[in-house]
């Protein structure tokens, strides 16, 4: 996400080569630059003109802070700007003091209502709550059933009905209520442009229910439509926030700089892919450095613990430790990686990832992640177990096993090798090791300070 606001701004920037005090024709020619990358990404033009002007407001005349250069200097300033347009926001859902806990989804037809609110009924249950799901989108009977569908997939409770939806959203929460759920999520009508009939239908909604939370679906690709969008509902009906979808997919980041300003709201969630847990909390200072190309360490480390099975990794650890790397530890890893998401959007949230971004893009890392799969489950468990014993004629019985030819077996007995020889250089805990890691790691970056 943000790909192509973030390389413009990373040009711009590095044109900024004053040292001692930032002069204003230099600020002024670095901010001409970042507002043409604004309003490429299709940025509000009035959201730009308010940026722009508080940006320099912080830097003209400012002497350069010790240890920084002039670029580092400007973009501590466009930092925290852009945590300020963003919103500052970090928390997730608002649950009520006395259960349950109703969150009303409105958007168009076509932003991601019904996918998102099974996402937020995972993030709740994963939480510590009992969610249950509330098709309302009654003109549309393929989004009822496709809400059905992957509520019993994900193993959520499901209610729907006939009649008004206000009566539909009354008998689920005396259902909620009765079976113990504690957060209900409703699931509302869209259409394909704002109507009154839709605003109405809400309105009456609203007003029925005890809603906590009214939060706003929108599809970040839309770009300024999306603040239209974002008007014409927080006009309305109200809202506490706005959910925006398809960010992954989104390299200008417009919708996502503009909305704040046209909703008066937060950007509370950010929904990152398909996959059901391909939500996150919006936390405003970390969008803001994966704009700037900083990364995003802190939610790599949160997606981690949430994908990783824990006792799996520890076994891999401690033979890691030991110096032996069976290619069953190599199949644990590769699986572990694969549920943390695309190997882009990885690499998006390590400092540094974006120079890296460029030489997976396009790149079908989910087919080579197969292929690697398919081979280790072509060996034997002894092989699994003792890689070196792997000769030319397993080899050619693997790659027969696997469909594959053995140049394939080969590069993943490469690759397994390549993870070994790390084992033994930093798995054994001596301070050469040690050291050399922090070099390793050390490397990346791009040497920007906040």
């Amino acid at each position: 996400m943000f790909e192509a606001l973030g390389d413009r701004l990373a040009a711009a920037l590095k044109k900024i080569s004053g040292r001692g005090v930032l002069r204003p024709e230099e600020v002024e020619a670095g901010l001409r630059e970042v507002r043409l990358a604004l309003l490429e990404a299709d940025v509000n033009f009035k959201v730009v003109k308010e940026f722009v002007d508080r940006v320099r407001a912080r830097l003209v005349g400012v002497e350069v802070s010790p240890g920084l250069t002039a670029p580092q200097q400007v973009i501590k300033a466009v930092d925290a700007e852009l945590v300020e347009l963003l919103g500052g926001n970090s928390e997730g859902l608002r649950y009520a003091p006395a259960p349950p806990t109703v969150i009303l989804l409105a958007g168009l037809q076509g932003s991601g209502k019904t996918t998102t609110a099974v996402k937020l009924a995972l993030l709740a249950r994963r939480e510590g709550h009992r969610p249950m799901l509330v098709a309302l989108d009654l003109r549309r009977p393929a989004a009822i059933e496709q809400l059905r569908l992957l509520a019993e997939r994900e193993g959520v409770p499901f209610h729907s009905g006939q009649g008004d939806v206000e009566d539909i959203a009354r008998a689920a929460i005396k259902e909620a209520s009765r079976l113990g759920h504690d957060v209900v999520i409703l699931d509302t009508a869209g259409r394909l442009h704002i109507d009154v009939e839709l605003m109405e239908e809400l309105k009456r909604l609203k007003a029925a229910v005890p809603v906590t939370e009214s939060l706003l679906v929108a599809d970040s690709m839309t770009g300024q439509e999306a603040v239209k969008v974002g008007e014409a509902f927080a006009s309305a009906i109200g809202l506490d926030g706005v959910i925006l979808t398809k960010l992954d997919g989104d390299a200008r980041g417009g919708a996502a700089l503009s909305l704040r300003l046209a909703t008066g709201q937060q950007i509370r969630f950010a929904g990152t892919g398909e996959r059901p847990q391909d939500l996150e909390v919006f936390h405003a200072e970390r969008m803001a450095s994966r704009i700037l190309g900083m990364g995003d360490v802190l939610s790599l480390i949160e997606r981690a613990e949430q994908s990783i099975d824990q006792e799996a990794a520890k076994e891999v650890e401690s033979h890691l430790r030991s110096g032996h790397l069976t290619f069953d530890d190599f199949l644990v890893q590769v699986r572990q990686l694969r549920k943390m998401g695309s190997l882009e959007g990885i690499l998006e949230m390590v400092p540094g990832g974006a120079a890296l971004k460029g030489q997976v893009a396009g790149a079908d890392t989910e087919r080579q992640v197969r292929r690697m799969e398919a081979v280790i489950l072509s060996m034997t468990a002894r092989e699994r177990a003792h890689p070196e014993i792997i000769d030319g004629a397993r080899r050619r019985r693997i790659a027969r096993g696997s469909g594959l030819q053995p140049a394939d077996v080969n590069r993943v007995l490469k690759a397994r090798d390549t993870m070994q020889k790390l084992a033994k250089q930093f798995g054994n805990g001596n301070r050469g090791g040690r050291a050399g890691l922090s070099r390793l790691l050390g490397q990346g970056g791009t040497g920007w300070s906040r």
